[in-house]
This record gives C-alpha cells, structure tokens and sequence, in this order.
C-alpha cells in the first residue's frame, strides 16, 4: 500500500484524531491501545504510539501505564488544562466589531504587529 502525498510532495497524515475517535467507538471499553489504534487504521504499531502520544501531549487523549501497556482514553471536548498562560494572545484586545480581518491576516493579528 503506498502512502498518499500531499501537492507539496510531503507524506499526508492518515491518523488524525477524527480517526482515533472512531476507534474508541468501535472497541469495546473506554480505553484503547496502540495495538487497538494499528489494527482498526491499518498502520503500524510506532506509527499508532507516536500518535497517540503525541495527542496526549496536546490535551486531547489521556494515558495510564498499566499491565506494561498504555492505555488512553479521550478528553472531553472543550477541556482547557493545556492553555498556555504565556501564549500572547491573552495579552492582545479584541478587534472592534465594525473591523474585518480575513482569514489570511489572523495570524499577523493574533501574533503580530497590527498596523493601522
């Protein structure tokens, strides 16, 4: 099976959280494993552990260890334990309501100098 690639040449991400929450409603139980993850998304058993911990680390699965084996469960949507006090966006103020900004400027607003 070859890999999909994406305009720019690079490999295109087939395990995206859309498709690990469909493993948690096809296994029976609350917790998956990357066994779990591999079998059910036909890809290899690394691939499903770099994922699944790389969703924990964003707040999105969390992880026991137990019996030797992780196990990870999904986090309610909406939890905000991951928020990064620091990010500058909490020190930004809100753009008045009679002002637009297109979806290409977002960032330059939210993260850079807002010029006039």
């Amino acid at each position: 099976m070859s890999r999909e690639r994406t305009d720019s040449g690079q490999y295109a991400e087939t395990v995206t959280i859309d498709r690990v929450r469909r493993v948690f409603r096809t296994v029976a139980g609350p917790v998956v494993t990357s066994a779990d993850i591999a079998s059910e998304l036909n890809v290899t058993a690394k691939v499903a552990r770099q994922k699944l911990n790389e969703l924990h680390a964003g707040g999105m699965l969390g992880k026991r260890k137990t019996a030797e084996r992780n196990v990870y469960w999904l986090e309610p949507e909406g939890d905000v334990t991951n928020l990064n006090p620091e990010d500058t966006i909490w020190g930004t103020n809100p753009i008045p309501s009679k002002e637009t900004v297109s979806e290409g400027d977002i960032d330059n607003v939210l993260y850079g100098e807002i010029s006039g």
